[in-house]
């Protein structure tokens, strides 16, 4: 009989005292596993331990990981370790069966769960899950709802709240696929849950909000300030008395009445009432408007509610008898069937003795239920989900680092890990800390110990993971390890100062590929190997980004430094010249006329032809050998043609795979890329190239319909979705994103782009009382005289700062998780721009780069550092020609090109005299002045403007109306000037643009404050800016005319088009022609009744209407 030490003794393994602690744990335990701190080996020992101590058999213990690859790994390490034992009789009978053994994924264990009662819940046993494949079921069933006839309440109203796009991908798709899982339903009673959590909420607002006012009412200060907010109060609570319903309390509330800035340097006891009291004040009353907004709405709540119900059956039902399900369906109906079916908890209970999890972090409650389902106490049964004090003593062991949960956008919750230790304390549970990182050098540990402690430091938030000193290893000798910043301050008057010079991005990408070639060619950077320290290659280095987005700019300066490199995402793939390549072909043959595509082909490595036989041969019919030809040029057309044939034949049997290879291998076209070593790095876009074939293959798309997938995602620097490749191996310097480097290791780590904030989710739906829902009203309020917000759902009223709180938590522990991906040397890279410098002290650090300079602290505007290990450089610009090899062409070169190429530019035939056919609205009538027009009030202004040009006039009518639809939309404008356009900003003084900002403001507010504005427009929804084209006939010629309008505002069952004008005389018929046009267009697109009106700035009470009959 094998004992775990005789293994220990024979392999010669060595654990730390808190390793093997963990290893020989028989309690409940939590192991909090840094990184780097070898918690794979723990695991895996722990295994062996149970089994050698003859604690548990192979086929009683539930090992789960969080990825397929880590199930494979551990399955190899256990098995290995077991092998070496066999020489025991005991062990070598269990060897027998160890393929059976339960070393997987959650996921997978989910699904065996639910294979075992499936019937049940109405899914078939034989069940497939493919994720893909529901979310084109899910848009097909959105759609199909959405367009029958007539329209639902609910759907009626969602195609109003939202575009058609937004609607089905970015809400009805993610509700149904991650928020309502087999069996989850939509709640009968949600409606009225939500309605009566509102309904409390107003009333103790309501009350809060009349403390307030009756605080400021009672004021005794004399000063100017203090009496206007005592006055508003005053008239506030005047007002609210007399009012009678909700509905005329939301009208008073909502407006623009009594809102004033906070007061300035007073000292007086009231003017600091006031200041302490302000915010509170704002937030009170905006928070009465959303209240009454949504109990006003109820019905809107009610008829999304009833869509959502019908939506989601519709979808259940469907995926009941197709029996294709999504991970999600399968976790979720696990939980409920261990809950509910006792039998079977009861069977995987006995089942197994031991259950141990890796990467919890990364999980949340429902997984963490589950858990705690299979560790319930035989002698129990409970209803429900067990408590710490019903499960197992012995039978639970999570392995986690609260600092590395990164994957809160799929759900994971780093506060079901942190209260895990507490839970399992409660009942003997243990906790151990593996704080040794044997992957990092220990200078860089020191430098980590350093940052994090900064970074990390909280105020003891559940969401926030707490940082303690980590220890280290020995050294590696013979080697130096190193931390070099390199960062670009930001400079005011612009990134792009000079035309040719590179953006901010691309001049750090230039700098990264510059210092990686360095690395590559000195001892600068050597790293450690069995043979001694040597300098790296390619594959020892990982670019790590926080988002691929700007990837291609690393891409474009790799190449200029021909570094081979390796990518994970292909983000690039659609914008390089491979796949317009085999698109061209691919278009060609199946479009032979398409000449542009030919001469693509022409161009390309499929035929490599030169740029006089393309000009010859271009216009003639495909692959004709011209006498002209020279031999070369004649050999490569007809080799090409060939190839071409043999394309044609095979698209109309072969599939979509089969006709890639043939498009990269057949054809020549990967002999022509390898033949030269900078477009080697394009080989690797193949893989991606014959993955997205494969999979429209899977989707059952055609040969055409590929070919309109490619031409549709050509040039867009967009990630393809599902576009993953499996790579046997990494030939060169790897690019992938921070989470996709989660559980890897690379002796020299660049984290780059770390100024980038990254993509905001947006607000598209609410999950409110855990009722998942998409918006279901649009109503606006003022939050100040001249700005507006919107309410949209019930979330609004309840939340926080505590959602971006937790964005920012978790930003931290990607920087941890990027940082301690290196083993010798790493590098940080950044730029800051006029968005991202955090110049605001009261707010929190909300990017990597951020993070680091106030964590060392550097110096942002002059980083230059130079004291240990840690390395600090300001990177420089450049010009542009510095990103693209080769040398320039002198002007001669050019010209000698442009003799070849003569042809292209030969007049064939004689220039086609024109006519525009697309018009201005403003041009298509003459301008005709009525003559009975009136003066309109004069402002400060026009004096001003009178000494300037026609243009500077225009300008400001511009300015105007750009400043008017902002406050009309309820945004905040931090600076003016910002949308003064250039023909002021370049030729006034600064005192003239004062006072035309000054002036732009009292137009803009005096309509906001006009009756005409509260009884027209404030109630609807509102668009700017909503540009048409229209066909109009005029001279007996069809034009299409080309017109913005200033406010479109749906009013019920009709739309009223206004035009904004800052005219000095009032013109009904100069202005009536271009209205019409409105008008007449907008009846055209929605056919509904319209009403048009031109409104005079200068004084809003003059306003012109015509009604549709009239047009």
């Amino acid at each position: 009989m094998i004992r775990f030490e005789d293994f220990l003794k024979h392999t010669k393994a060595q654990l730390d005292d808190n390793q093997r602690k963990a290893v020989n744990v028989l309690n409940n335990c939590v192991v909090s596993a840094g990184a780097g701190s070898g918690k794979t080996t723990v695991l895996s020992y722990r295994f062996l331990h149970l089994v050698l101590e003859r604690k548990a058999r192979c086929d009683e213990i539930l090992t789960l990981t969080f990825t397929r690859k880590a199930a494979r790994e551990m399955h190899q390490r256990i098995h290995r370790h077991l092998l070496s034992c066999r020489e025991d009789e005991e062990i070598a009978q269990q060897l027998e069966t160890f393929s059976e053994v339960a070393i997987s994924t959650l996921d997978s264990f989910c699904a065996t769960v639910v294979r075992s009662d499936s019937v049940a819940y109405g899914v078939p046993q034989d069940f497939v899950i493919d994720d893909d494949k529901n979310l084109r079921t899910i848009g097909r069933v959105a759609t199909e709802l959405l367009d029958q006839y007539p329209q639902s309440p609910g759907a009626k109203l969602l195609s109003e709240l939202y575009t058609p796009d937004s609607l089905i991908d970015t809400v009805l798709v993610p509700l149904a696929s991650s928020y309502y899982c087999l069996p989850k339903t939509v709640e009968e009673d949600g409606a009225e849950r939500i309605l009566a959590a509102v309904e409390d909420e107003y009333e103790r607002l309501l009350a809060q909000y009349r403390e307030m006012l009756t605080l400021y009412a009672s004021f005794t200060d004399k000063g100017n300030t203090v009496q206007g907010y005592k006055n508003d109060a005053q008239m506030m609570l005047s007002k609210m008395d007399a009012l009678e319903g909700k509905a005329a309390l939301h009208s008073l509330l909502c407006s623009s009445f009594a809102h004033r800035r906070a007061p300035g340097n007073g000292k007086t006891e009231d003017i600091q009432t006031i200041k302490e009291t302000v915010a509170v004040y704002r937030e009170l009353r905006s928070k009465l408007c959303m209240a009454l907004s949504i109990m006003l709405a109820q019905d809107q709540l009610y008829a999304v509610m009833d869509f959502m119900r019908d939506f989601v059956d519709r979808y259940q039902k469907e995926k009941r008898s197709s029996g294709i399900l999504t991970f999600a369906d399968v976790s979720n109906l696990a939980v409920t069937m261990l809950t509910e079916n006792k039998a079977l908890r009861a069977f995987y209970k006995k089942k197994f003795r031991y259950i141990m999890i890796d990467e919890f972090q990364d999980n949340n409650a429902q997984q963490k239920a589950m858990l705690y389902l299979l560790a319930e106490r035989t002698d129990r049964e409970g209803e429900g989900i067990p408590l710490p004090e019903d499960l197992q003593k012995d039978k639970l062991f999570f392995v986690g680092d609260e600092k590395q949960s990164i994957y809160r956008f799929r759900g994971s919750d780093v506060r079901v890990f942190k209260q895990l230790s507490g839970e399992l304390a409660s009942i003997g549970g243990e906790t151990i800390t593996l704080g040794r990182n044997y992957r990092s050098e220990p200078d860089l540990i020191g430098l980590f110990n350093t940052m994090f402690v900064n970074i990390m430091q909280n105020e003891g938030e559940s969401f926030e993971a707490d940082f303690s000193t980590l220890d280290y290893r020995n050294a590696s000798p013979g080697v130096q390890s190193s931390c070099t910043v390199l960062i670009k301050p930001y400079r005011e008057g612009g990134e792009d100062e000079e035309e040719e010079d590179a953006s901010s991005v691309e001049a750090e990408a230039y700098a990264i590929a510059k210092l990686v070639r360095q690395m590559l060619e000195s001892d600068a950077y050597l790293i450690p190997s069995k043979e001694g320290p040597r300098r790296p290659v390619a594959s020892d280095i990982a670019l790590l980004l926080r988002s691929t987005s700007n990837q291609l700019s690393f891409e474009k300066a790799f190449r200029r430094f021909n570094i081979p490199y390796t990518v994970q995402a292909a983000r690039s793939l659609m914008l390089e010249a491979p796949a317009n390549d085999l698109y061209a072909m691919l278009q060609l043959t199946l479009y032979p006329d398409d000449r542009q595509a030919y001469a693509t082909v022409l161009r390309s490595p499929f035929c490599n032809l030169s740029d006089w036989a393309i000009t010859h041969v271009v216009q003639e019919p495909l692959f004709s050998i011209l006498p002209s030809l020279s031999e070369d040029d004649a050999e490569r057309l007809a080799a090409c043609g060939a190839f071409y044939q043999r394309l044609h034949q095979a698209v109309g049997s072969e599939s979509l795979s089969t006709l890639a290879l043939m498009l990269w291998y057949e054809s020549g076209y990967y002999l022509s890329l390898v033949s030269n070593p900078q477009y080697q790095v394009y080989v690797e876009h193949f893989a991606f190239f014959h993955r997205l074939a494969q999979i429209q293959e899977e989707q059952g798309k055609s040969v055409s319909q590929f070919v309109d997938f490619l031409r549709r995602n050509l040039v867009q620097n967009e990630k393809i979705d599902q576009l993953e490749v499996i790579k046997e191996q990494e030939s060169g310097l790897q690019i992938m994103s921070i989470h996709k480097s989660k559980g890897l290791e690379f002796p020299i780590v660049i984290v780059g782009n770390t100024g980038s904030k990254g993509r905001g989710g947006g607000d598209y739906l609410s999950t409110f009382l855990d009722i998942p829902l998409p918006h279901y009203l649009s109503t606006s309020y003022h939050i100040s005289a001249t700005k507006q917000a919107q309410i949209r759902h019930a979330g609004t009223l309840f939340a926080g700062s505590e959602e971006q709180d937790m964005e920012i938590a978790e930003l931290k522990r990607l920087l941890y998780v990027a940082m301690t991906r290196a083993e010798t040397h790493l590098i940080l890279s950044g730029a800051f721009t006029k968005n991202n410098r955090g110049l605001d002290p009261s707010k929190k650090a909300d990017t990597l780069l951020q993070m680091l300079v106030e964590s060392l602290p550097l110096d942002r505007d002059n980083p230059v550092y130079d004291e240990g290990i840690l390395k600090v450089r300001p990177i420089e610009n450049i010009p542009e020609h510095y990103l693209y090899s080769g040398e320039r062409e002198d002007s001669s070169q050019v010209i000698a090109r442009l003799q070849i190429a003569e042809r292209w530019y030969e007049q064939a035939t004689p220039a086609y005299e024109g006519h525009p056919i697309r018009v201005a609205t403003t041009k298509l009538h003459p301008l005709v002045h009525g003559g009975e027009g009136e003066d309109l009030p004069r402002y400060p202004s026009d004096m001003i403007l009178d000494g300037y040009a026609e243009e500077q006039v225009t300008g400001f009518g511009t300015f105007v109306h750009g400043l008017c639809e902002q406050m009309v939309l309820g945004k905040e404008v931090e600076k003016l000037s910002s949308l003064m356009p250039d023909s002021l900003t370049r030729v006034l003084k600064a005192q003239e643009l004062a006072a035309l900002q000054e002036d732009a403001l009292a137009l803009c507010r005096g309509f906001l404050e006009s009756e005409w504005y509260e009884k027209e427009v404030k109630p609807y929804p509102v668009e700017c800016e909503v540009g048409f084209f229209s066909a109009v006939e005029q001279e007996g010629k069809t034009l299409v005319a080309e017109g913005a309008i200033d406010l479109l505002v749906k009013q019920n069952d009709t739309y009223l088009v206004i035009d904004f004008k800052t005219d000095r005389r009032r013109d009904e018929l100069l202005h009536r022609f271009q209205v019409e046009t409105y008008m007449q267009a907008i009846e055209r697109i929605h056919q509904c009744p319209v009403r048009g009106c031109v409104i005079y700035l200068r004084d809003p009470s003059l306003v012109l209407v015509w009604e549709g009959e009239s047009v």
